[in-house]
């Protein structure tokens, strides 16, 4: 299966997913410089994750990442954060590149606000991959949030 019809199969599947609770699901692309393997490499990213804030905000994010050594990586992540920075980790999945598939984890510290910058380590066995990079997400759904203008405080009643 090519890497472009994995791409649209993974994609139709995120935005076709339906929500429950207080929830949103931010959708973006990411672009990473790869390091600790010799030579960097740039790689290309879509990422969706689902977010529920009630109570305490977790979120679970699913990524195919396309890398320029003809590597493709699959990926999910746990997540939590105060809504402009937080951490995630999870298992990984790399196929291709000359190595074959390899099965690791890999952990994400990240900062933003719809515009990102993260840091992310893969480990695979004996091997430890580092990238940096950019990304841009945006909301696709939500539900279950306060809808009525006032923001759910006192605010709405000042006058």
């Amino acid at each position: 299966m090519s890497r472009k019809i994995l791409f649209v199969i993974a994609l139709l599947f995120v935005v076709n997913l339906s929500a429950l609770a207080q929830e949103a699901w931010m959708v973006g692309q990411m672009l990473h410089v790869n390091f600790g393997r010799g030579k960097p490499t740039v790689s290309f990213a879509m990422e969706a994750a689902y977010w529920n804030v009630t109570n305490f905000p977790h979120s679970v994010d699913f990524g195919i990442e396309f890398d320029r050594r003809k590597t493709t990586r699959f990926y999910s992540e746990l997540q939590t954060g105060i809504g402009v920075a937080g951490v995630s980790a999870g298992p990984v999945l790399q196929v291709g590149g000359g190595d074959g598939a390899k099965l690791g984890l890999q952990g994400t510290a990240w900062i933003n606000y719809y515009v990102g910058l993260d840091y992310r380590m893969r480990f695979f066995r004996d091997q430890k991959h580092y990238s940096a990079g950019i990304y841009a997400k945006l909301p696709i759904a939500t539900s279950g949030f306060d809808n009525d203008g006032d923001s759910g405080g006192s605010w709405g009643d000042w006058d």
